[in-house]
């Protein structure tokens, strides 16, 4: 008796969530997790050294997110998320090809934009404009440096997380832009892509008066995004 009153309740279970994820929608809500690839350059005011040359780093990205639908063809969206922003600077000055830092970068990033959509039922096209913030983790330092005598050049690799300083700006801003394609899984739920762009307005390293270098990091977000219609 006990195992049948048990899988009586576990179908009727079933049931009851098969019927609430058929049932029609009618709240402009959604909610939803997001997770995917980053591709962060820097871009600096004074370039820094002639024989430095900036590259872009890969990196992770996850977070949740959430949706309001003004209307079918407009929303507002609002994603939190775990970022890293990374990039890599190589000296290319004959001896000192060797020489490099990987800066691995983890952000907080906020951004919040329009979403513009079009097409039909079964899929969907979006153009994403907004702002974000974003607040400034960690920093963490890898590759290879150099020092000299009067006669040789040596060469030591270093892997190091490195302390924040007030020289550092921890609180970034900047504009988000993008598109995307998404497409519904019956009634409740919904399954997109996203490619995003984020720029930077602000510099993360502040000025002082014996050094004025800007720093701006952009970065290019590829992720796929989940989302449940409340």
């Amino acid at each position: 008796m006990k195992r049948i009153i048990i899988s009586i309740a576990f179908m009727l279970a079933i049931l009851g969530a098969q019927a609430q994820d058929n049932a029609e929608v009618t709240s402009p809500w959604a909610v939803g997790l997001r997770g995917g690839w980053t591709s962060t350059t820097i871009s600096r005011y004074n370039g820094g050294r002639m024989d430095e040359a900036y590259s872009a780093l890969g990196g992770l990205e996850v977070g949740v997110q959430g949706r309001y639908t003004v209307n079918p063809w407009l929303s507002l969206r609002a994603n939190l998320s775990f970022m890293q922003r990374s990039h890599r600077m190589d000296r290319n000055l004959n001896y000192l090809d060797p020489v490099y830092t990987e800066h691995l970068n983890s952000y907080l990033m906020l951004p919040v934009v329009a979403d513009f959509s079009f097409g039909g039922e079964r899929l969907r096209g979006h153009l994403l404009a907004g702002g974000y913030a974003g607040y400034w983790l960690s920093e963490h330092r890898s590759g290879t440096t150099y020092w000299m005598t009067d006669y040789y050049v040596y060469f030591e690799e270093f892997d190091e997380t490195r302390s924040l300083t007030d020289e550092d700006s921890r609180l970034n801003a900047g504009l988000v832009f993008g598109a995307g394609l998404s497409c519904p899984i019956g009634n409740r739920w919904e399954l997109g892509i996203d490619a995003l762009y984020y720029y930077d307005l602000t510099s993360h390293h502040k000025d002082t008066p014996s050094l004025v270098d800007p720093r701006y990091l952009n970065t290019l977000s590829i992720n796929l995004n989940l989302n449940y219609n409340l």
